[in-house]
């Protein structure tokens, strides 16, 4: 395996134990690490570990029905560990930014086309930032009114929100207008280190752009796969919220609705992509504490939900995502130091 993959595992997995051995020990209130191994967390370990196994299924369906809708042709365990190896990578990449690339690697790895893989990825995070979009602004109007005991700062929230809106228009512009690409192109060709190289590709990269036109457009024609796609995202979302609300919930006995948990751990995931640190590692768990910390009337408890909730989310992606990488060591081949290493 590459040593940068090694280096940011370790580096993700010390970052997010640290923080959260900083925020027990700064805590005014004791954090009951001795229960980590109690019935009750175990129990909720084992819950959390089924849910995301089942989300799992239901994301790799969504990229198997989508491959086939674009006629490509998917093994349907192949759907589901390009999911695995999104989450993998998005954990142990500075703000979670190599998910995507590696998912399109992966797929054309597997015999989809680069164009075609390109359109799944680019669609599937349009989906998910429009629809988080959506359940920012219920919140901002519904939810946060209502909670006056909230500390967290307006500029946090609004960075967070007006980042998740320049994704959605900039994504959006791709998906409808690619030709965006080739503009991009022409203006790096007038760079003149870059014009030589450019016009050796450029070719190629015209043939490859129209190709993604008409794989975007075909995929927007097919309106039954698109709804039916944001149905089972927002049902994804919805499970994902749950993993985090569930451990909460019930080691701290909170009185909050899993609507309104679910519109604040919303707005506060926007920020996950200014966080440097590989999968946000860290920075997740102290703005999830310190947000949450105030509306929850038992916040000694709170960290360990937290903890929980990271471990079936994150931990437990990165641990799974090794023997994956592994299983297919043929086809992901790094370049280190001249020689081809997995």
């Amino acid at each position: 395996m590459n040593r940068k993959v090694i280096t940011n595992i370790l580096v993700a997995l010390i970052i997010g134990i640290s923080v959260l051995v900083i925020i027990s020990s700064v805590s005014k209130e004791k954090v009951p690490w001795d229960e980590i191994l109690s019935r009750e967390v175990i129990r909720l370990l084992i819950v959390g570990i089924f849910i995301n196994i089942i989300y799992f299924i239901i994301d790799g369906f969504r990229v198997y029905k989508m491959a086939s809708a674009l006629g490509g042709k998917l093994r349907f365990i192949d759907a589901v560990e390009s999911c695995l190896m999104y989450s993998f990578f998005s954990a142990i990449t500075p703000s979670s930014i190599g998910g995507q690339p590696f998912q399109i690697y992966f797929l054309a790895k597997k015999g989809i086309k680069s164009e075609t893989a390109t359109n799944i990825t680019l669609f599937r995070a349009f989906e998910y930032l429009l629809m988080v979009f959506g359940v920012d602004i219920y919140a901002l109007i519904f939810i946060l009114p209502h909670l006056s005991q909230w500390t967290v700062g307006k500029t946090i929230i609004g960075l967070g929100f007006a980042g998740n809106l320049l994704s959605v228009i900039l994504i959006g512009v791709i998906m409808m207008r690619p030709d965006i690409f080739k503009f991009v192109i022409a203006e790096l060709k007038k760079i003149k280190r870059l014009t030589s190289f450019i016009e050796r590709w450029e070719k190629q990269c015209y043939a490859w752009i129209d190709s993604l036109k008409l794989s975007i457009n075909s995929l927007w024609r097919d309106k039954k796969t698109v709804i039916f796609d944001f149905f089972l995202l927002l049902i994804l979302i919805l499970l994902h919220s749950y993993l985090f609300f569930l451990p909460v919930r019930e080691l701290t006995g909170a009185k909050i609705s899993f609507i309104t948990f679910f519109g604040i751990q919303m707005l506060l995931s926007s920020l996950g992509s200014y966080i440097p640190t590989p999968g946000a590692s860290g920075g997740i768990e102290a703005i999830f504490y310190s947000s949450f910390k105030d509306i929850i009337s038992s916040p000694q408890y709170l960290l360990l939900g937290i903890t929980i909730y990271r471990i079936v989310t994150y931990y437990l992606i990165i641990l799974v995502g090794i023997p994956v990488i592994i299983k297919n060591q043929k086809l992901l081949i790094w370049r280190e130091n001249g020689d081809n290493k997995v």
